[in-house]
Order: structure tokens, then sequence, then C-alpha cells
């Protein structure tokens, strides 16, 4: 119990059924539904609540997930409902564990299956309404799928519940960026920035493409020559110089 704890507060450092609980796999097709009945907990359950068994069974699925960069292309789709599998069973010894739920939905999203990815993130809310893991995936997803509106709700819950968190800012700036609400791009996307900077993560690169592609297409080169500038020193020193690459004509432009 005590290593498979540790473990799962590990994975969960680096993040995101049966009949009865309304999931189940029949000859390798998985179904999900909404559980009809479930209780609300008052907080996120700590790992020392969850079943040792249940803990074990996230662990194999959430390794797989997490490690799917080191797995070869072609065999991925193959790992990842392998872990789906693992989620599923982590799920049929403890129904009230949310982030398998979480991680679930990120495997159905991964293998295209948007439909059983966002009723995951549902359930987990639903056990878990204050937790902005389900809210983000959720919003994610919507994304996706360009239904905007439901990706903005998403997003600003993420913000009621954590307004320190700059993810909810960043995620609202991308959507309205695509559909060309411009001035709500950039307000959310320069508070994203702001507290990013407060304690800065190696991806604030993302952040500042971000805003320079905003001010690109606001026609106000000077702002985007600036920021898109900062953002390819930014990848160039974390080793991704690769994924500027497709900005450079922009870069250059300006």
């Amino acid at each position: 119990m005590k290593n498979s704890t540790l473990f799962l507060f590990f994975l969960l450092s680096i993040t995101i059924l049966n009949s009865q609980t309304g999931i189940y796999s029949t000859n390798g097709v998985l179904t999900v539904e909404i559980p009809t009945s479930v209780d609300v907990l008052t907080g996120s359950p700590s790992a020392d609540e969850l079943d040792s068994q249940a803990i074990s069974e996230y662990n194999k699925g959430s390794e797989i997930l997490y490690s799917l960069n080191q797995i070869k292309e072609e065999e991925r789709k193959k790992a990842l409902y392998k872990a789906i599998d693992y989620l599923i069973a982590a799920i049929n010894y403890d129904e009230k564990f949310i982030q398998a739920y979480d991680n679930l939905g990120k495997a159905y999203r991964m293998v295209g299956n948007f439909k059983l990815a966002i009723q995951s993130y549902k359930i987990s809310i639903k056990i878990f309404p204050s937790g902005t893991s389900a809210h983000q995936n959720l919003a994610v997803v919507y994304e996706t799928l360009k239904e905007w509106d439901n990706s903005i709700m998403e997003y600003k819950v993420v913000i009621n519940l954590a307004p320190q968190n700059p993810e909810g800012y960043y995620g609202l700036a991308n959507i309205y960026q695509k559909m060309s609400k411009l001035d709500l791009a950039l307000s959310n996307a320069l508070i994203a920035l702001e507290l990013y900077e407060k304690n800065p993560p190696n991806y604030i690169y993302d952040s500042y493409l971000q805003i320079g592609l905003i001010y690109y297409y606001r026609k106000e080169k000077s702002l985007a020559k600036k920021y898109l500038k900062i953002a390819k020193e930014k990848f160039d020193e974390n080793n991704m110089s690769e994924r500027f690459t497709k900005y450079d004509a922009i870069l250059k432009s300006l």
C-alpha cells in the first residue's frame, strides 16, 4: 500500500466498471453511462482513502499514458486501450476514484472517442465538482469539437475555482482567438502570462507565442515581433526549436 500510494502521488504531481457503476467492457467494446446516483464528496480523496487495488490498477494505466512517447507510434493505440482497461479496473475497485475518471477521459480523448471522454469527465465532476482538472480537460475536448460556448463555460469554471491558475485564462484566449474575438483573446492571454511569470513553468514559451500571434492577427506588428521573438528564444532555451519552425515565416515578415 505504501509504495502504491507514493507512486500515485508521483503520477498526480505530473498531471490528469462493471454494469453496477455504469462502465463496462464487452469483447473489447467499452461503454460508459452516467451513473444516476453518485455520492458527492466534500473534497478530493487522498491516496490513503483509496482502495489499494484501485491504486495499483490506476498506476498501471497512468504509467502507460505518461510514457506514450517511449512507445512506437504504431503501437500507441493498442497501448491506450490497455490503459483504458486498467483505469476501468481501478474504477471497478473504487467508483469514486476521480483521478481514474480524469485519466480515463484523457485516454478516450487520445483514441478519438470524444463522447466517452466527455462522459468520463462529467462523472469526475459529479463526484468532485470543485476539481479543476476535469473541467479543464472537458474544455479541451469541447475545443477539439469546436463547441466554443461549452469550452468557454468550462474554462470560466476553472477560473472561478482557481483564479490564480493561468491555464483557464490561457485556454479562454485560445478559444477567443479561434472565434476572432481578438480583444477578449488578448486580455485573457496577458493575464495568463502575468500568472505564468510569477512561477515560470518551462512551457511559458507557449504564452509568449500566443500573445505574439494575437498581436499579429490584430496587425500590431511591433508588438507581434516583440512577443514572437521572446517566444522563439524561450523555445530555443528549452531545446524545442522545431516547435517554432512553422512560425518563423511570420516572425521574418515583421
